[in-house]
């Protein structure tokens, strides 16, 4: 009963975040993704919320974190102005389309049974965002102390909250930390990516288009968060912020600003899920804006994108610093002391990881579609953005592997199959947007002002 209170808790975020995605500018979106980006627009809002009561001094409360996200999204609907967009046109039921939303659903399938029966569980569940989850339940607030005892120096206070936040909100609504619903919401925010992309690549493709290239996204990532053992961590809610937001960037919606400030919010939620987020953030909003804004309203993309980011990250940095918990991110020596070196038994390390996954299939099959539909059409500019992405993030992690003194490859064994489902993912919509899509219809054009 704990388990289902918890994951039920989980399920209120939409609600949060329905005040921003109840504005006309979104209606070209299908409604299972209104759903669940008002849900994860709600999770980073909540996180948010609860960062600022601690900056504040203030207890936590469920009832007042929750209204209090509702107001800042209700503030950021007020924003947009009258904008607005054309809704989706009705298009005839085709049988390949359904065939690939029931894939996306057999890899849900699996990926649930995968959790439940235990052979999905992350131990940084136990060692990192569970643990600190209960503890700030408990407290009702971040609890400094806990933090401060060197025994727990381990559990990395440095990490960004949004994960321990939610956790913890979802715990003080239950009673009690709910250990295997934890592990569950593998399978429920892969449910809800599954729901939610297909809407948000069907402004980009035909819908039957987009839920194919949906259902490859959908069975890399199942597949790979089940040989990576993902279930509770914090790698499923970050890849459930990357997606979206990158699938946004690449609609030719987000001309408009009511989408771009929507990404700017999901980036957000990826740069306080998980520190490899912040780079991504960056990279993504740093392309979108030289690829894909239109000139002159470059900066104002720029700022819809960044804000978010900088101030729900620089507010937990805030946090540490009145604190003296951290200082920024914590490394391993000085910044620029690289062991280069090591690059090619580093590569040779990562790949042998990744094809031990699954024998590299989450990467593979992906990387396929991409050059199969590459060959045939050209990459077209918005793909750009995605591998531009992947490309930064891979430099990010060889950054970070080559970073350490000690020999990675105990490391790299454990991690970098969990970090580089990002990869296959970005590969995935790279691979849409070069997709031939249909004649031009009124579900393509740009927002209008009225």
């Amino acid at each position: 009963m704990t388990g289902a209170l918890w994951l039920a808790a989980l399920c209120l975020l939409p609600l949060c975040g329905f005040p921003l995605l109840s504005h006309p500018a979104f209606r070209a979106f299908s409604i299972p993704s209104r759903i669940v980006l008002s849900g994860a627009a709600g999770a980073v809002l909540l996180s948010a919320a609860m960062t600022g009561a601690v900056l504040a001094g203030v207890r936590w409360n469920e009832t007042a974190i929750a209204v209090t996200a509702v107001a800042l999204a209700t503030g950021l609907r007020l924003l947009l102005g009258k904008e607005s967009a054309p809704p989706l046109p009705p298009e005839p039921p085709r049988a390949w389309g359904g065939i690939a939303h029931l894939l996306s659903a057999a890899a849900v399938v699996c990926a649930a049974l995968a959790a439940w029966s235990g052979s999905a569980s992350s131990p940084d569940l136990v060692f990192f965002w569970g643990a600190k989850a209960q503890q700030f339940a408990a407290a009702r607030t971040i609890d400094v102390p806990f933090l401060q005892d060197g025994f727990h120096r381990f559990m990395h206070l440095y990490y960004p909250p949004l994960v321990t936040n939610v956790y913890a909100f979802a715990t003080m609504l239950a009673g009690r930390m709910a250990w295997t619903a934890a592990v569950m919401t593998f399978p429920l925010l892969l449910a809800a990516l599954a729901a939610g992309l297909p809407g948000v690549l069907g402004t980009l493709l035909p819908r039957t288009a987009a839920a194919a290239w949906s259902a490859l996204a959908i069975a890399a990532v199942a597949y790979a968060g089940m040989e990576a053992d993902v279930g509770g961590n914090g790698e499923m809610p970050l890849l459930l912020f990357e997606t979206l937001a990158v699938a946004l960037l690449a609609s030719p919606l987000a001309r408009g600003g009511a989408v771009q400030l929507l990404a700017g919010v999901l980036l957000a939620g990826a740069a306080t899920a998980k520190v490899e987020g912040f780079p991504f953030a960056v990279a993504a909003a740093g392309l979108f804006v030289a690829l894909g804004a239109a000139r002159g309203r470059r900066s104002a993309a720029g700022l819809r994108l960044a804000l978010p980011t900088a101030i729900c990250l620089g507010g937990w940095f805030a946090f540490g610093a009145t604190r003296r918990l951290f200082f920024g991110y914590a490394g391993e020596g000085r910044f620029l002391d690289l062991h280069a070196a090591r690059l090619a038994s580093v590569a040779r390390m990562i790949g042998g990881s990744l094809f031990a996954t699954g024998h590299g299939l989450p990467w593979l099959a992906p990387l396929a579609a991409l050059l199969a539909s590459a060959t045939t059409l050209g990459l077209r500019r918005a793909a750009w953005i995605p591998l531009g992405t992947a490309a930064a993030l891979t430099g990010f992690f060889l950054f970070t592997y080559l970073h350490r003194a000690e020999d990675p490859a105990l490391w790299i064994s454990w991690s970098a199959a969990r970090i580089f489902m990002a990869v296959a993912m970005l590969l995935v919509i790279a691979g849409a947007c070069s997709t031939d899509s249909a004649p031009p219809s009124p579900r393509r054009a740009a927002p209008s002002r009225r």
